[in-house]
């Protein structure tokens, strides 16, 4: 069975692969590019750690210089130090509010443009809490960076939308089922942590 290790180990010769593609100048490079790029396809394939849509995204050549993505999320606690969840229409299960960041927008606004889409709150950014990794806390097709901010929220007004359907607050003993893939009880955890001890920023 292939290990998480072997995967990320795939994951990085994938990118390598795809910035030799497109920024390569030599014809017989590109061809050898491609070559390696199809056997470890074949290998990635076999992992059991993907889903089927993961791995698809893995081997899509992305045509430019490989980075990891960037997504935003906020940390809202209210007065009962109760964590602000959304729930997601699509899987039913539960994250904090945020997504990817969008070319143009600023991540401060992209995080209180998140908060307002999907949970229906105004807020103010208070100060950077953590920067995870998704490859120490859930390995997926394509590296981001998570940058975790805590917010405070100053009105809420929550209607369903097209991608959450309930919002709630929940103790960090008892929380709901999550979308591990964006935020586990681990990173949970390490947010509170922070929240409580103020200062130093969480870096992965």
């Amino acid at each position: 069975m292939m290990t998480e290790e072997l995967v990320l180990t795939l994951q990085r010769m994938l990118a390598i692969t795809d910035t030799g593609l497109a920024f390569g100048s030599d014809a017989f490079d590109k061809v050898r590019y491609a070559e390696l790029r199809d056997l470890l396809a074949g290998l990635v394939e076999q992992t059991a750690l993907l889903d089927r849509s993961e791995v698809t995204d893995l081997l899509r050549p992305v045509g430019h210089y490989a980075t990891p993505l960037i997504d935003t999320r906020a940390l809202v606690v209210n007065s009962a130090d109760e964590i602000l969840l959304v729930k997601d229409r699509r899987d039913e299960t539960w994250a904090l509010p945020g997504g990817f960041g969008e070319v143009g927008v600023s991540v401060k606004e992209n995080i209180l443009k998140e908060l307002k889409e999907e949970a229906g709150v105004e807020a103010k950014v208070d100060r950077l809490l953590a920067v995870f990794d998704s490859n120490k806390h859930q390995l997926q097709a394509t590296q981001f960076f998570k940058l975790c901010f805590l917010c405070t929220a100053l009105a809420t007004e929550f209607e369903p939308n097209t991608e959450i359907t309930e919002v709630a607050y929940f103790t960090i003993d008892q929380l709901p089922d999550l979308s591990t893939k964006r935020i586990t009880r681990r990173q949970l955890e390490i947010l509170m942590k922070h929240y409580k001890a103020g200062g130093q920023v969480y870096l992965d």
